[in-house]
Protein backbone atom coordinates (compact mmCIF):
# COMPACT_ATOMS: atom_id res chain seq x y z
CA UNK A 1 0.00 0.00 0.00
CA UNK A 2 1.31 3.46 -0.90
CA UNK A 3 2.09 5.75 2.06
CA UNK A 4 -0.34 8.56 2.82
CA UNK A 5 0.95 12.11 2.48
CA UNK A 6 -1.11 15.08 3.68
CA UNK A 7 -0.78 18.81 4.01
CA UNK A 8 -1.40 19.92 7.59
CA UNK A 9 -2.30 23.28 9.06
CA UNK A 10 -3.91 24.19 12.39
CA UNK A 11 -6.10 27.26 12.72
CA UNK A 12 -6.94 29.32 15.79
CA UNK A 13 -7.02 32.89 17.03
CA UNK A 14 -4.37 34.98 18.74
CA UNK A 15 -6.89 35.90 21.44
CA UNK A 16 -6.96 32.33 22.85
CA UNK A 17 -3.43 31.84 24.31
CA UNK A 18 -1.48 30.93 21.14
CA UNK A 19 1.22 29.01 23.04
CA UNK A 20 -1.39 26.61 24.41
CA UNK A 21 -2.93 26.19 20.97
CA UNK A 22 0.48 25.35 19.51
CA UNK A 23 0.76 22.55 22.08
CA UNK A 24 -2.68 21.25 21.06
CA UNK A 25 -1.64 21.28 17.40
CA UNK A 26 1.63 19.47 18.20
CA UNK A 27 -0.36 16.81 20.05
CA UNK A 28 -2.53 16.33 16.97
CA UNK A 29 0.47 16.16 14.64
CA UNK A 30 2.04 13.41 16.76
CA UNK A 31 -1.12 11.29 16.56
CA UNK A 32 -1.24 11.65 12.78
CA UNK A 33 2.44 10.84 12.29
CA UNK A 34 2.24 7.88 14.68
CA UNK A 35 -0.63 6.56 12.52
CA UNK A 36 1.65 6.52 9.48
CA UNK A 37 0.57 9.75 7.75
CA UNK A 38 3.46 11.79 6.35
CA UNK A 39 2.75 15.47 6.97
CA UNK A 40 3.81 18.49 4.93
CA UNK A 41 3.18 20.90 7.78
CA UNK A 42 3.21 24.56 8.57
CA UNK A 43 3.00 26.31 11.91
CA UNK A 44 -0.47 27.20 13.23
CA UNK A 45 -2.21 30.17 11.63
CA UNK A 46 -3.70 32.68 14.06
CA UNK A 47 -3.91 35.82 11.87
CA UNK A 48 -4.62 37.21 8.40
CA UNK A 49 -1.45 38.44 6.69
CA UNK A 50 2.12 37.23 7.21
CA UNK A 51 1.02 33.93 8.78
CA UNK A 52 -1.30 33.22 5.85
CA UNK A 53 1.41 33.88 3.26
CA UNK A 54 3.88 31.75 5.20
CA UNK A 55 1.40 28.84 5.47
CA UNK A 56 0.55 28.89 1.76
CA UNK A 57 4.22 28.95 0.78
CA UNK A 58 5.17 26.09 3.10
CA UNK A 59 2.20 23.92 2.11
CA UNK A 60 3.08 24.40 -1.56
CA UNK A 61 6.70 23.38 -0.95
CA UNK A 62 5.90 19.68 -1.45
CA UNK A 63 3.30 17.49 -3.11
CA UNK A 64 0.53 15.75 -1.12
CA UNK A 65 -2.88 14.13 -1.69
CA UNK A 66 -5.18 15.86 0.79
CA UNK A 67 -5.20 18.70 3.29
CA UNK A 68 -5.97 18.45 7.01
CA UNK A 69 -7.33 21.73 8.34
CA UNK A 70 -7.28 21.23 12.10
CA UNK A 71 -9.54 23.75 13.82
CA UNK A 72 -8.17 23.91 17.35
CA UNK A 73 -10.35 26.78 18.60
CA UNK A 74 -12.30 29.85 17.49
CA UNK A 75 -10.66 31.17 14.32
CA UNK A 76 -9.98 34.20 12.18
CA UNK A 77 -12.21 33.30 9.24
CA UNK A 78 -10.69 35.63 6.66
CA UNK A 79 -7.24 34.15 7.25
CA UNK A 80 -8.50 30.57 7.19
CA UNK A 81 -10.32 31.02 3.90
CA UNK A 82 -7.36 32.71 2.26
CA UNK A 83 -5.32 29.58 2.99
CA UNK A 84 -7.98 27.04 2.08
CA UNK A 85 -8.96 28.68 -1.20
CA UNK A 86 -5.38 28.26 -2.42
CA UNK A 87 -5.98 24.49 -2.27
CA UNK A 88 -9.60 24.28 -3.41
CA UNK A 89 -8.68 21.59 -5.94
CA UNK A 90 -7.45 19.30 -3.13
CA UNK A 91 -9.64 17.03 -0.96
CA UNK A 92 -9.95 18.50 2.51
CA UNK A 93 -10.46 17.15 6.02
CA UNK A 94 -12.20 19.81 8.11
CA UNK A 95 -11.26 18.69 11.60
CA UNK A 96 -12.69 19.86 14.93
CA UNK A 97 -10.25 19.10 17.76
CA UNK A 98 -11.93 18.26 21.07
CA UNK A 99 -11.31 20.03 24.36
CA UNK A 100 -9.73 18.72 27.54
CA UNK A 101 -10.44 18.39 31.24
CA UNK A 102 -8.37 20.29 33.78
CA UNK A 103 -9.16 19.20 37.31
CA UNK A 104 -12.92 18.77 37.38
CA UNK A 105 -13.61 21.29 34.60
CA UNK A 106 -13.97 20.75 30.86
CA UNK A 107 -11.93 23.37 29.04
CA UNK A 108 -13.21 24.13 25.52
CA UNK A 109 -11.07 26.18 23.12
CA UNK A 110 -14.28 26.35 21.02
CA UNK A 111 -13.13 24.32 18.04
CA UNK A 112 -16.77 23.28 17.65
CA UNK A 113 -17.72 26.89 17.02
CA UNK A 114 -14.82 27.50 14.66
CA UNK A 115 -15.44 24.39 12.55
CA UNK A 116 -19.24 24.59 12.33
CA UNK A 117 -18.99 28.15 11.05
CA UNK A 118 -16.82 26.83 8.19
CA UNK A 119 -18.74 23.75 7.10
CA UNK A 120 -21.61 25.27 5.13
CA UNK A 121 -19.56 27.95 3.33
CA UNK A 122 -17.13 25.24 2.20
CA UNK A 123 -20.06 23.23 0.85
CA UNK A 124 -21.45 26.27 -0.98
CA UNK A 125 -18.05 26.98 -2.53
CA UNK A 126 -17.75 23.45 -3.88
CA UNK A 127 -14.91 22.14 -1.70
CA UNK A 128 -14.61 18.35 -1.59
CA UNK A 129 -14.28 17.78 2.14
CA UNK A 130 -15.11 15.56 5.10
CA UNK A 131 -15.98 17.01 8.50
CA UNK A 132 -14.54 14.96 11.38
CA UNK A 133 -14.09 15.50 15.12
CA UNK A 134 -13.06 13.86 18.38
CA UNK A 135 -14.74 14.01 21.77
CA UNK A 136 -13.08 15.88 24.65
CA UNK A 137 -10.13 13.99 26.18
CA UNK A 138 -10.30 11.44 23.34
CA UNK A 139 -7.84 10.53 20.57
CA UNK A 140 -8.32 12.04 17.14
CA UNK A 141 -10.45 10.20 14.59
CA UNK A 142 -7.30 9.05 12.84
CA UNK A 143 -9.11 6.11 11.26
CA UNK A 144 -11.62 8.44 9.61
CA UNK A 145 -8.83 10.71 8.39
CA UNK A 146 -6.89 7.77 6.94
CA UNK A 147 -9.94 6.39 5.15
CA UNK A 148 -10.65 9.73 3.52
CA UNK A 149 -6.96 10.21 2.77
CA UNK A 150 -6.76 6.79 1.13
CA UNK A 151 -9.75 7.70 -1.06
CA UNK A 152 -8.09 11.00 -1.98
CA UNK A 153 -4.88 9.20 -2.90
CA UNK A 154 -6.73 6.69 -5.10
CA UNK A 155 -8.81 9.40 -6.81
CA UNK A 156 -5.62 11.19 -7.76
CA UNK A 157 -3.80 8.04 -8.81
CA UNK A 158 -6.64 7.05 -11.16
CA UNK A 159 -5.91 10.17 -13.22
CA UNK A 160 -2.56 8.71 -14.23
CA UNK A 161 -3.36 5.03 -14.66
CA UNK A 162 -3.78 3.03 -17.86
CA UNK A 163 -5.99 -0.04 -18.28
CA UNK A 164 -5.82 -2.56 -21.09
CA UNK A 165 -8.16 -5.05 -22.69
CA UNK A 166 -7.71 -7.76 -25.29
CA UNK A 167 -10.53 -7.24 -27.81
CA UNK A 168 -13.71 -5.31 -27.17
CA UNK A 169 -17.35 -5.83 -26.10
CA UNK A 170 -17.33 -9.59 -25.53
CA UNK A 171 -20.68 -11.22 -26.41
CA UNK A 172 -22.22 -7.81 -27.11
CA UNK A 173 -22.84 -7.28 -23.38
CA UNK A 174 -24.58 -4.06 -22.39
CA UNK A 175 -23.25 -4.14 -18.80
CA UNK A 176 -19.58 -3.80 -19.77
CA UNK A 177 -19.51 -0.86 -22.19
CA UNK A 178 -18.02 2.55 -21.50
CA UNK A 179 -17.68 5.97 -23.11
CA UNK A 180 -13.93 6.64 -23.41
CA UNK A 181 -14.34 10.42 -23.35
CA UNK A 182 -16.52 10.69 -20.24
CA UNK A 183 -14.68 7.84 -18.50
CA UNK A 184 -11.32 9.55 -18.94
CA UNK A 185 -12.78 12.87 -17.79
CA UNK A 186 -14.87 11.77 -14.81
CA UNK A 187 -13.12 8.64 -13.47
CA UNK A 188 -9.58 9.10 -14.78
CA UNK A 189 -8.10 5.98 -16.41
CA UNK A 190 -6.93 5.85 -19.99
CA UNK A 191 -8.08 2.70 -21.82
CA UNK A 192 -6.29 0.91 -24.64
CA UNK A 193 -7.62 -2.08 -26.57
CA UNK A 194 -5.14 -4.70 -27.77
CA UNK A 195 -5.98 -7.06 -30.66
CA UNK A 196 -5.81 -10.82 -30.20
CA UNK A 197 -3.30 -10.82 -33.04
CA UNK A 198 -0.99 -8.71 -30.87
CA UNK A 199 -1.44 -11.17 -28.02
CA UNK A 200 -0.73 -14.12 -30.33
CA UNK A 201 2.40 -12.47 -31.76
CA UNK A 202 3.65 -11.76 -28.25
CA UNK A 203 2.98 -15.40 -27.29
CA UNK A 204 4.89 -16.63 -30.34
CA UNK A 205 7.86 -14.43 -29.51
CA UNK A 206 8.48 -15.93 -26.07
CA UNK A 207 11.37 -18.38 -25.94
CA UNK A 208 10.35 -22.01 -25.45
CA UNK A 209 13.01 -22.53 -22.81
CA UNK A 210 11.64 -19.60 -20.80
CA UNK A 211 8.11 -21.00 -21.04
CA UNK A 212 9.24 -24.43 -19.80
CA UNK A 213 11.15 -22.88 -16.90
CA UNK A 214 8.17 -20.72 -15.89
CA UNK A 215 5.84 -23.70 -16.24
CA UNK A 216 7.98 -25.80 -13.90
CA UNK A 217 8.06 -22.98 -11.36
CA UNK A 218 4.32 -22.26 -11.42
CA UNK A 219 3.06 -25.84 -11.53
CA UNK A 220 5.19 -27.30 -8.76
CA UNK A 221 2.31 -26.85 -6.26
CA UNK A 222 -0.49 -27.83 -8.64
CA UNK A 223 -2.64 -30.89 -8.10
CA UNK A 224 -4.95 -32.45 -10.70
CA UNK A 225 -8.08 -34.07 -9.20
CA UNK A 226 -9.29 -35.24 -12.64
CA UNK A 227 -5.89 -36.26 -13.97
CA UNK A 228 -3.01 -34.23 -15.35
CA UNK A 229 -3.77 -32.26 -18.54
CA UNK A 230 -1.53 -32.51 -21.59
CA UNK A 231 1.79 -30.71 -21.25
CA UNK A 232 1.08 -28.59 -24.33
CA UNK A 233 -2.23 -27.39 -22.84
CA UNK A 234 -0.51 -26.31 -19.62
CA UNK A 235 2.35 -24.63 -21.47
CA UNK A 236 -0.07 -22.71 -23.72
CA UNK A 237 -1.79 -21.27 -20.65
CA UNK A 238 1.55 -20.27 -19.11
CA UNK A 239 2.70 -18.76 -22.41
CA UNK A 240 -0.47 -16.64 -22.61
CA UNK A 241 0.06 -15.44 -19.05
CA UNK A 242 3.68 -14.51 -19.76
CA UNK A 243 2.70 -12.67 -22.95
CA UNK A 244 -0.04 -10.74 -21.15
CA UNK A 245 2.30 -9.61 -18.39
CA UNK A 246 4.83 -8.48 -20.99
CA UNK A 247 2.10 -6.43 -22.70
CA UNK A 248 1.07 -4.90 -19.37
CA UNK A 249 4.65 -3.91 -18.62
CA UNK A 250 5.31 -2.51 -22.09
CA UNK A 251 2.03 -0.53 -22.13
CA UNK A 252 2.22 0.50 -18.44
CA UNK A 253 -1.18 -1.07 -17.75
CA UNK A 254 -2.35 -1.30 -14.14
CA UNK A 255 -4.94 -3.99 -15.01
CA UNK A 256 -6.29 -5.91 -18.00
CA UNK A 257 -9.36 -7.74 -19.34
CA UNK A 258 -9.78 -10.44 -22.01
CA UNK A 259 -12.46 -10.89 -24.62
CA UNK A 260 -12.66 -14.35 -23.15
CA UNK A 261 -15.72 -16.01 -24.72
CA UNK A 262 -15.86 -14.77 -28.32
CA UNK A 263 -12.13 -14.12 -28.37
CA UNK A 264 -9.79 -16.33 -26.35
CA UNK A 265 -12.08 -19.37 -26.36
CA UNK A 266 -13.70 -19.10 -29.79
CA UNK A 267 -10.76 -17.85 -31.82
CA UNK A 268 -7.69 -19.08 -29.92
CA UNK A 269 -9.02 -22.51 -28.87
CA UNK A 270 -8.07 -22.21 -25.22
CA UNK A 271 -9.48 -21.27 -21.80
CA UNK A 272 -8.67 -17.87 -20.34
CA UNK A 273 -9.05 -18.90 -16.69
CA UNK A 274 -5.51 -19.86 -15.73
CA UNK A 275 -3.70 -17.15 -17.71
CA UNK A 276 -5.98 -14.47 -16.26
CA UNK A 277 -5.58 -15.84 -12.72
CA UNK A 278 -1.80 -15.81 -13.02
CA UNK A 279 -1.88 -12.26 -14.42
CA UNK A 280 -3.93 -11.20 -11.37
CA UNK A 281 -1.53 -13.06 -9.07
CA UNK A 282 1.33 -11.08 -10.62
CA UNK A 283 -0.29 -7.83 -9.49
CA UNK A 284 -2.44 -6.88 -12.50
CA UNK A 285 -6.14 -7.05 -11.58
CA UNK A 286 -8.25 -8.85 -14.17
CA UNK A 287 -11.94 -8.95 -15.13
CA UNK A 288 -13.67 -11.09 -17.77
CA UNK A 289 -15.51 -9.93 -20.87
CA UNK A 290 -13.98 -6.46 -21.44
CA UNK A 291 -15.71 -5.18 -18.30
CA UNK A 292 -13.92 -1.86 -17.86
CA UNK A 293 -16.19 -0.58 -15.07
CA UNK A 294 -15.54 -3.51 -12.79
CA UNK A 295 -11.88 -3.71 -13.81
CA UNK A 296 -11.60 -0.11 -12.57
CA UNK A 297 -13.46 -1.03 -9.38
CA UNK A 298 -10.89 -3.78 -8.80
CA UNK A 299 -8.06 -1.27 -9.20
CA UNK A 300 -9.82 1.02 -6.70
CA UNK A 301 -10.13 -1.84 -4.21
CA UNK A 302 -6.49 -2.83 -4.68
CA UNK A 303 -5.20 0.67 -4.00
CA UNK A 304 -7.60 1.32 -1.13
CA UNK A 305 -6.82 -1.93 0.68
CA UNK A 306 -3.30 -2.86 -0.36
CA UNK A 307 -4.71 -6.36 -0.95
CA UNK A 308 -5.51 -8.57 -3.91
CA UNK A 309 -8.91 -8.00 -5.56
CA UNK A 310 -10.79 -10.29 -7.92
CA UNK A 311 -13.94 -10.24 -9.96
CA UNK A 312 -16.79 -12.54 -9.04
CA UNK A 313 -20.09 -13.47 -10.69
CA UNK A 314 -23.69 -14.22 -9.69
CA UNK A 315 -24.78 -17.86 -10.00
CA UNK A 316 -27.69 -18.55 -7.64
CA UNK A 317 -29.95 -16.38 -5.46
CA UNK A 318 -31.68 -17.39 -2.25
CA UNK A 319 -33.65 -15.04 0.04
CA UNK A 320 -30.74 -15.13 2.51
CA UNK A 321 -27.66 -15.72 0.37
CA UNK A 322 -26.06 -15.61 -3.08
CA UNK A 323 -23.73 -18.12 -4.70
CA UNK A 324 -20.89 -15.98 -6.02
CA UNK A 325 -18.23 -17.72 -8.07
CA UNK A 326 -16.03 -17.45 -11.11
CA UNK A 327 -15.32 -19.85 -13.96
CA UNK A 328 -11.93 -21.24 -13.06
CA UNK A 329 -10.17 -17.95 -12.22
CA UNK A 330 -8.71 -17.13 -8.82
CA UNK A 331 -5.60 -15.15 -7.85
CA UNK A 332 -3.11 -17.28 -5.91
CA UNK A 333 -3.33 -14.94 -2.90
CA UNK A 334 -7.03 -15.84 -2.44
CA UNK A 335 -6.73 -19.62 -2.63
CA UNK A 336 -7.62 -21.52 0.54
CA UNK A 337 -5.64 -24.75 0.63
CA UNK A 338 -4.48 -26.62 -2.44
CA UNK A 339 -3.91 -25.25 -5.93
CA UNK A 340 -6.27 -27.51 -7.87
CA UNK A 341 -6.38 -27.57 -11.67
CA UNK A 342 -8.78 -29.45 -13.94
CA UNK A 343 -9.27 -29.97 -17.67
CA UNK A 344 -11.91 -27.95 -19.49
CA UNK A 345 -12.46 -29.59 -22.87
CA UNK A 346 -15.36 -29.02 -25.26
CA UNK A 347 -15.99 -29.11 -29.01
CA UNK A 348 -14.66 -25.54 -29.26
CA UNK A 349 -11.66 -25.53 -26.97
CA UNK A 350 -9.11 -27.36 -24.88
CA UNK A 351 -7.76 -25.78 -21.73
CA UNK A 352 -7.43 -25.77 -17.95
CA UNK A 353 -9.08 -23.96 -15.05
CA UNK A 354 -8.73 -23.60 -11.30
CA UNK A 355 -11.07 -25.56 -9.02
CA UNK A 356 -9.43 -24.37 -5.79
CA UNK A 357 -11.33 -23.12 -2.77
CA UNK A 358 -11.83 -19.37 -2.41
CA UNK A 359 -11.00 -17.84 0.97
CA UNK A 360 -14.00 -17.04 3.13
CA UNK A 361 -14.61 -14.13 5.51
CA UNK A 362 -15.70 -10.49 5.36
CA UNK A 363 -15.98 -9.15 1.83
CA UNK A 364 -16.65 -5.84 0.13
CA UNK A 365 -18.20 -5.94 -3.33
CA UNK A 366 -18.37 -3.05 -5.80
CA UNK A 367 -19.80 -2.58 -9.27
CA UNK A 368 -19.01 0.59 -11.25
CA UNK A 369 -21.32 1.46 -14.15
CA UNK A 370 -22.27 4.36 -16.35
CA UNK A 371 -25.90 5.49 -16.03
CA UNK A 372 -27.99 8.10 -17.80
CA UNK A 373 -26.61 10.90 -15.63
CA UNK A 374 -22.97 9.93 -15.07
CA UNK A 375 -21.60 7.04 -13.02
CA UNK A 376 -22.84 4.98 -10.13
CA UNK A 377 -21.29 2.39 -7.84
CA UNK A 378 -23.25 -0.41 -6.20
CA UNK A 379 -21.47 -1.26 -2.92
CA UNK A 380 -22.28 -4.42 -0.95
CA UNK A 381 -20.77 -5.82 2.25
CA UNK A 382 -21.22 -9.22 3.84
CA UNK A 383 -19.77 -12.57 4.79
CA UNK A 384 -18.41 -15.13 2.35
CA UNK A 385 -18.89 -18.64 3.73
CA UNK A 386 -18.17 -22.18 2.59
CA UNK A 387 -20.29 -22.90 -0.50
CA UNK A 388 -22.41 -26.03 -0.97
CA UNK A 389 -21.32 -28.65 -3.46
CA UNK A 390 -22.52 -27.30 -6.77
CA UNK A 391 -21.53 -27.19 -10.43
CA UNK A 392 -22.20 -25.00 -13.40
CA UNK A 393 -24.22 -26.99 -15.92
CA UNK A 394 -21.94 -28.86 -18.31
CA UNK A 395 -18.91 -28.72 -16.00
CA UNK A 396 -17.62 -31.53 -13.78
CA UNK A 397 -16.80 -31.38 -10.09
CA UNK A 398 -14.73 -30.04 -8.32
CA UNK A 399 -16.59 -26.76 -8.67
CA UNK A 400 -15.39 -23.26 -9.38
CA UNK A 401 -13.83 -21.00 -6.74
CA UNK A 402 -16.91 -19.62 -4.96
CA UNK A 403 -18.57 -18.56 -1.73
CA UNK A 404 -22.02 -18.66 -0.22
CA UNK A 405 -22.36 -14.92 0.37
CA UNK A 406 -24.55 -13.64 3.21
CA UNK A 407 -25.02 -9.88 2.70
CA UNK A 408 -25.30 -7.40 5.54
CA UNK A 409 -28.36 -6.04 3.78
CA UNK A 410 -31.02 -8.09 2.02
CA UNK A 411 -30.67 -10.16 -1.13
CA UNK A 412 -33.85 -8.54 -2.40
CA UNK A 413 -32.32 -5.06 -2.07
CA UNK A 414 -29.16 -6.16 -3.86
CA UNK A 415 -31.19 -7.53 -6.77
CA UNK A 416 -33.22 -4.33 -6.91
CA UNK A 417 -29.94 -2.43 -7.40
CA UNK A 418 -27.80 -4.93 -9.34
CA UNK A 419 -25.99 -3.38 -12.30
CA UNK A 420 -24.08 -6.30 -13.80
CA UNK A 421 -23.40 -10.01 -13.70
CA UNK A 422 -20.03 -9.07 -12.17
CA UNK A 423 -18.82 -7.62 -8.90
CA UNK A 424 -15.30 -6.49 -8.05
CA UNK A 425 -14.44 -8.07 -4.71
CA UNK A 426 -11.92 -7.68 -1.89
CA UNK A 427 -11.64 -9.45 1.45
CA UNK A 428 -12.20 -7.06 4.36
CA UNK A 429 -14.49 -4.10 4.94
CA UNK A 430 -13.70 -1.06 2.79
CA UNK A 431 -17.18 0.41 2.42
CA UNK A 432 -16.27 3.75 4.01
CA UNK A 433 -13.29 4.27 1.73
CA UNK A 434 -15.36 3.47 -1.36
CA UNK A 435 -18.08 5.91 -0.32
CA UNK A 436 -15.46 8.64 0.19
CA UNK A 437 -13.88 7.85 -3.17
CA UNK A 438 -17.23 8.02 -4.95
CA UNK A 439 -17.91 11.39 -3.32
CA UNK A 440 -14.58 12.75 -4.56
CA UNK A 441 -15.24 11.49 -8.11
CA UNK A 442 -18.93 12.50 -8.21
CA UNK A 443 -20.00 8.86 -8.52
CA UNK A 444 -23.51 8.15 -7.25
CA UNK A 445 -23.47 5.55 -4.44
CA UNK A 446 -26.02 2.74 -4.15
CA UNK A 447 -25.31 1.15 -0.78
CA UNK A 448 -26.36 -2.32 0.41
CA UNK A 449 -24.29 -2.62 3.58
Amino acid sequence: MDPLKAGYVAFGTQFYVPDELKKISAKAEKQLVDAGIELVRTAPVFGETEQVQRAIKELKSQDWDFLIANIVNWIDYRGVIRVLREFKDKPLVLYSFGGFTKGDTLVSPAAGAGSTALRFPLERWGFKFKYLFNAPDSPMDVDGIKKFGRAAHVARKLRYTRLGMIGFNDMGLYTTGYNPTSFRDKIGPEIESIDMLQLQKKMDSIDDVAVKAETAKITRDWEYPLGKPKDEVIEKAIRMYMATVEICKAKDFSAISYKCVEGIALEMNTVHSVPSALVASAGYPYCDENDIGNLTAEVMLKWISGGTPMFIEHYEHHPEWIILGVDGYIPNQLIEGKHLIKNISTVLLDGIAYCSKLKTGRMTLACLSEDNEGYRMHIVSGEGREPPQWIEMGVSLPTWPSVKFFPDGSVRSILNHVQSQHFAAIHGNYTDELVDLCYLLDIKVVLDA
